[in-house]
């Protein structure tokens, strides 16, 4: 069945401040402002930038969950206010030891976990952040949200092991955009993918790595209503099922091909069925069983071969 949400990605537009005297409380006032900006608005989800962490908080200044600071204190504040979910961008104390992290806050203002970067800079780690263990999800009312930082986009085995985790939204606050990388998460993840960034371009991409909504000059947050009931499917046997589909369910599916691409993005829009129905009802083969299945095919016919 249908599962929408409206998610915000917020620009961070003060990178100027950085090493500034007062620099702190500027950036924690601006950062209050943009949530500020995006109140009211019945957004589901809102994800700041990583220059928030990196130029807002020293090492000394991480924050401990069970004690929060400002920063913190500001996400949970805006969460609690709004019923809403916050990915905020914060250096936080874990095990007694400062990371750079996502901090995910719950639509009561709750602290209901943290992704804490797992391949940090060498300039981060010579200031004294210590490194994350890898991926984590955080089952939540919206879905199974994870966190990625920056850097983190550059490494295959942790963009692998977050696909086999099937998170339905992956967020990125960065001060990297990582260009063809974040589609390829996107489409890696089979997950919606929120980045939020200190310049223009962050935004919103769909699972197979189009762009939703986009920051630029004019828009200093995105803004995308997206469905999580949704499958991924490759056009080889299914394309010839589409027009049926249509013609029987009409507005209540929305199918999406993106050029070049050879799959296709199913959505149900009904409160009636899912995506997962739908499949079940029309035989769909999804994007991911279709590639194992070749995997094992040529397998068996270069075994053959072998004989």
């Amino acid at each position: 069945m249908a599962r929408h949400l409206k998610i915000a990605s917020l620009l961070f537009s003060q990178r100027h401040l950085g090493g500034q005297p007062g620099a702190r409380e500027a950036i924690l006032r601006d950062t209050r402002d943009a949530l500020a900006g995006v109140a009211g608005l019945g957004v589901n989800l809102v994800v700041t930038s990583e220059a928030i962490e990196a130029l807002a908080q020293t090492v000394e200044q991480a924050e401990d969950p069970a004690r929060p600071g400002p920063l913190l204190q500001t996400y949970m504040e805006f969460a609690a206010k709004e019923r809403c979910h916050v990915a905020g961008s914060v250096k936080l104390l874990a095990d007694g030891r400062p990371r750079n992290s996502v901090a995910f806050l719950g639509s009561k203002g709750e602290f209901l976990g943290a992704y804490h970067k797992t391949f940090l800079t060498r300039q981060e780690i010579e200031e004294g952040l210590v490194p994350g263990h890898g991926p984590v999800i955080i089952p939540t009312a919206i879905g199974k949200l994870g966190g990625v930082i920056c850097f983190d986009l550059n490494f295959n085995e942790l963009r692998l092991r977050y696909a086999a985790l099937k998170p339905d939204v992956l967020v990125f606050p960065s001060m990297y955009h990582g260009g063809l990388m974040q589609k390829m998460w996107a489409y890696s993840c089979r997950a919606f993918f929120v980045s939020a960034l200190y310049f223009d371009g962050g935004g919103i991409l769909d699972p197979l790595g189009e762009p939703l909504a986009l920051t630029d000059g004019y828009n200093p947050a995105a803004f995308a209503r997206i469905n999580l009931d949704r499958v991924v499917v490759h056009l080889d046997f299914n394309r010839d099922k589409f027009p049926e589909i249509l013609r029987k369910y009409g507005d209540e599916v929305r199918i999406v091909i993106p050029p070049n691409l050879a799959p296709a993005l199913i959505y149900s829009e009904s409160e009636k069925r899912s995506a997962t129905d739908l499949v079940r009802e029309f035989g769909l083969q999804l994007l991911d069983e279709y590639l194992e299945e070749s995997v094992a095919l040529n397998a068996r016919t270069r075994d053959r071969l072998l004989e």
